[in-house]
């Protein structure tokens, strides 16, 4: 029995509605795959791995011989003594070159090219890396945002219910006007970090809008809470950490590859110093209008009596690059130590903090309902409430805080260690 077109509608339109649905909410590993594919940045390292590779290509095909066809047609007309004569020549042929010896010098160019494409695919790497962790950086900072507004609209909803409560004893006497005053002022403080929050949050929302090439008119879909708590710090020393990284990171992969380039860069300006040698190969197959072939070996040696200085200056500049490279190696290691060293610290730190945050707003909510609950049975005041609902309203931001660092430095330690990131390639 063939489907009717109400049934196939219906079935469109479910598919349509669970697509919506899924459009709703986006989980951070769904704004990490909107950064790989829409983030200039990201998109910009890729195309440039595929320009190294490019190169490299290029510097290769100098190992081979070049064929080429050539065609060439000439017409010549001559006149004179009231004759003019019409001639049509045409060549045709097959052209060969091969550079067959060149003192090293083109392999010093493909291990040169060789180590630049590796080296760009290592920086690309590593700018794709930073991007994934600026993204996720900036998802939980949504989240985070998110719910310091939830605290504080909480926070305002308290302050305006003592402050009816404040005005109705003070009204018949039970409270002195001065707890008046004390829930305006709470209530206005409230509204003052309710405002703040709020704009921090639209803050938020724009950045990671840049960073997953999410339209500025567009609102961002629902985000989705990560389930679970983050991982404990690892109990690893700092030196394994250390030693990991030195093996992972792109960024010293780099530094050390870029040593490597300006030492076939020291090695390539010695040669041109040296006698140079060069042996080409070449040769012609005619087949038009006659048949014949003509082939050549030719053999150039030459030395560099003077140049004005310039094959020692070239020299003196690819050292002082040489030693450049060196510096900057030796530093990227002390930088990339430090990280790795605070990171496990600030991990180690957040999740301490979590775990005590989680305490305090266990201990500031049975305090605040222990306050309301002495001011119902009127052996308490205002200003107790008050004192309770802050340190309830600074408990639960310091919980929001404690739980999103600790995320993060989760992150910022695969970073420092080099460990793969969500969704990394």
């Amino acid at each position: 029995m063939k489907p009717s077109a109400f049934t196939r509608l219906w079935s469109l339109a479910l598919i349509g509605c669970a697509f919506a649905q899924a459009q709703e909410r986006l989980s951070v590993d769904d704004a990490l795959r909107l950064a790989l594919q829409n983030n200039g940045t990201a998109r910009a390292a890729f195309a440039d791995t595929e320009s190294a590779q490019a190169r490299l290509n290029a510097a290769r095909a100098n190992l081979y011989p070049s064929f080429d066809i050539s065609s060439s047609t000439t017409r010549t007309r001559i006149e004179g003594g009231g004759v003019h004569t019409d001639t049509t020549q045409r060549q045709n042929g097959l052209g060969l070159e091969w550079l067959l010896l060149d003192n090293g010098q083109r392999e010093l160019r493909i291990r040169q090219s060789s180590r630049s494409a590796e080296a760009t695919r290592q920086s690309a790497r590593d700018t794709v890396r930073r991007v994934l962790f600026q993204t996720a950086r900036a998802y939980y900072e949504v989240l985070r945002r998110q719910e310091l507004l939830q605290v504080a609209d909480t926070a305002v909803r308290r302050a305006e219910t003592l402050l009816e409560v404040a005005k109705a004893q003070a009204e018949v006497g039970t409270a002195p006007q001065k707890d008046v005053l004390q829930a305006e002022a709470d209530l206005a403080n409230a509204r003052v970090q309710q405002i703040q929050a709020r704009n921090a949050l639209r803050l938020a929302e724009t950045d990671l809008k840049r960073l997953i090439g999410w339209s500025p008119q567009r609102e961002l879909p629902a985000l989705q809470v990560p389930e679970g708590t983050p991982p404990a710090a690892p109990e690893m020393s700092i030196e394994i950490l250390w030693q990991r990284a030195r093996l992972q990171r792109p960024d010293l992969r780099n530094a050390e590859l870029n040593l490597q380039i300006n030492q076939l860069g020291v090695d390539a300006a010695r040669l041109n110093s040296l006698l140079r040698l060069q042996i080409t190969a070449r040769g012609f197959r005619e087949v038009e209008p006659n048949t014949r072939t003509q082939g050549s070996l030719s053999v150039i040696a030459s030395y560099p009596l003077f140049d004005g200085g310039l094959t020692r200056a070239n020299l003196r500049e690819a050292e002082a690059n040489l030693q450049s490279a060196q510096y900057r190696l030796q530093q990227a290691e002390r930088d990339a130590y430090a990280e790795v060293e605070s990171a496990l610290l600030s991990l180690r730190e957040a999740n301490e903090r979590l775990e005590a945050s989680k305490v305090a707003v266990a201990a500031a909510r049975r305090n605040f309902e222990a306050a309301q609950e002495s001011l119902r049975e009127g052996v308490g005041t205002i200003v107790e409430v008050l004192t309770a609902q802050l340190a309830l309203v600074t408990a639960e931001t310091n919980l929001v805080q404690a739980t999103y660092d600790a995320a993060v430095a989760e992150l910022q330690l695969r970073m420092a260690v080099g460990d793969r990131l969500p969704q990394e390639p």
